[in-house]
């Protein structure tokens, strides 16, 4: 029942966020989305446990409106005695229907999550680590500062499978993108 009210809310962030800015068009072409590199705090919470890390990424456009999108990002903390950490990557598309000043998207990725947990007991630390796979959707919004700065807002709900169950992971990044001279 989580994993679906999650699922809903992303859902729902990626489309309030597409009609937010969704306005009549001038008749001209829109702008394609140039190519793109983003880096920022990134926070999750994987079971009980809240990790901060930091995000990677960087998209390739292959339309106007239609850009490959391949994401990177850690995060560690701890959780009841426990060292825990978690490194994801995943790849997919992004969708970005307006190029001004605020430019919502909404992405799909699919990839792999590798967690590490280690316990620490008396001379002797435990670790274990397994990688899961699933994918991450949701989208954001950007805040065009000039031509090649804009501040970014990113929400996921990562849907990872592993050890036959189905585990939903919210993931926010907040940061900055770049955005490369075509």
């Amino acid at each position: 029942m989580r994993a679906r009210r999650a699922l809903a809310l992303a859902a729902g962030l990626g489309l309030a966020a597409s009609l937010a800015v969704a306005a009549p068009r001038k008749a001209a072409s829109a702008t394609p989305v140039p190519p793109e590199l983003f880096a920022g705090y990134s926070y999750t919470k994987a079971g009980e446990a809240s990790l901060h890390g930091i995000g990677f990424s960087g998209s390739y456009p292959l339309g106007a409106t239609l850009s490959l999108v391949l994401d990177l990002s850690g995060h560690d903390g701890s959780y009841a005695g426990a060292d825990l950490g978690q490194l994801g990557l995943m790849a997919g598309a992004r969708w970005t229907p307006s190029s001004g000043r605020f430019r919502p998207f909404a992405e799909g990725l699919l990839g792999g999550v590798r967690t590490s947990v280690s316990v620490d007991g008396a001379d002797v630390r435990i670790s274990d680590a397994d990688t899961d796979w699933g994918l991450a959707l949701g989208g954001g919004l950007d805040y065009g500062l000039n031509k090649r700065w804009a501040l970014r807002a990113v929400v996921h709900l990562r849907l990872l499978h592993g050890d036959g169950t189905w585990d939903s992971d919210p993931r926010l990044a907040v940061g900055v993108v770049y955005r490369l001279r075509r």
